[in-house]
């Protein structure tokens, strides 16, 4: 008997940091399309919490996919931008077209338990960003900020 509550305490005392720490990461997805794409890929590549996407297939798929099965913090997003719009390789994300990838955008809430991060300083401005961020947050149930 003392051995299994041995077995049982040294599982739970390793576990738990290994939880928390697969928690604590924070998960970075570099676009082709970013403006700064050749240094964001050389800064990541090779990074266990980031992906370079070079993909042709749509980005909120391919973003779904490489969340399937992680815990992660907050979702860092860099990819080409213009007010109202998320600019990716293979796809435009807009107010008009975002509900067509309802399926992947809610599939980013099992995976993230903070927020989503985009790297521009001006997708959300202009009352088309106001539009394109609150959709995005009614498709996904998470914040969206930029950095």
């Amino acid at each position: 008997m003392k051995k299994i509550l041995f077995l049982i305490a040294l599982v739970i005392g390793l576990g738990s940091p290994l939880l928390a720490q697969n928690l604590s990461k924070d998960f970075i997805v570099v676009d082709k399309s970013a403006i700064n794409f050749a240094q964001l890929r050389s800064q990541y590549s090779g990074q266990a919490n980031a992906f370079i996407n070079e993909s042709t297939k749509p980005a909120p798929y391919v973003v779904a996919a490489m969340l399937q099965g992680r815990q992660v913090v907050d979702l860092h997003l860099f990819a080409a931008t213009k007010p109202g719009s998320l600019i990716f390789n293979s796809v435009t994300i807009t107010t008009d077209n975002a509900s067509g990838f309802s399926q992947f955008f809610i599939s980013w809430k099992s995976s993230v338990t903070g927020k989503v991060v985009v790297h521009s300083t001006d997708v959300f401005t202009t009352s088309e960003g106001e539009a394109l961020k609150t959709k995005l947050v009614e498709l996904t149930g998470l914040d969206f900020i930029t950095l």
